[in-house]
């Protein structure tokens, strides 16, 4: 199965200072224009299946791109951060290295919240079942954690390096899992 995964547009909140995940913010003024470069790398491809994450930033590029209408799943939400959503950083991480910080929460949950490995197995999940169920191509709109989840059951790295890079806003990942062992 080929997937094309995009990663939504920029959003009213800058990431490298305020904690969102699970939380349904908004697009940027810039939408539009993001959008559109979106629109033009998938112009003259087909899909027998077009999912998306239930949360406003995937659902209005999906929706800008053509796809009024695609079937919305849980699983393909942003890492839900619980009691951390919303709050700067700066107030989350206190007297820790940031990289000794997030190595701790591929296993533990976030308070209130869920890890890595827990949203990893939820997209997982998804992309296995789907693969299961006959689809050949299909697109996904959703969110940079859930696309190095993807890229981590893909083979393209390691979970723990996985958000070391993380997809541009707008931007489309091909991937193939053809190679899934679905025992």
């Amino acid at each position: 199965m080929k997937v094309y995964i995009v990663r939504h547009t920029s959003v009213v909140l800058d990431g490298n200072y305020v904690c969102y995940g699970y939380s349904d913010i908004d697009v940027r003024s810039t939408f539009v224009e993001e959008a559109t470069l979106t629109r033009k790398a998938l112009e003259g491809l087909c899909f027998d299946g077009v999912f998306s994450s239930p949360l406003k930033r995937a659902r209005k590029l999906a929706a800008f791109c053509g796809y009024p209408d695609p079937i919305t799943d849980d699983r393909l939400k942003e890492m839900n951060f619980g009691d951390w959503e919303g709050r700067p950083w700066n107030e989350i991480i206190i007297n820790e290295g940031t990289e000794e910080f997030f190595m701790r929460y591929i296993d533990q949950p976030t308070p209130g919240g869920e890890s890595l490995r827990m949203q990893y197995e939820r997209v997982s999940h998804f992309l296995m079942e789907k693969r299961a169920e006959g689809y050949q191509q299909i697109l996904i709109f959703c969110h940079g954690g859930v696309i190095n989840c993807a890229r981590a059951l893909a083979g393209l790295c390691q979970l723990e390096e996985a958000y070391a890079t993380i997809p541009s806003f707008g931007s489309v990942t091909e991937l193939d899992f053809d190679f899934l062992d679905l025992q």
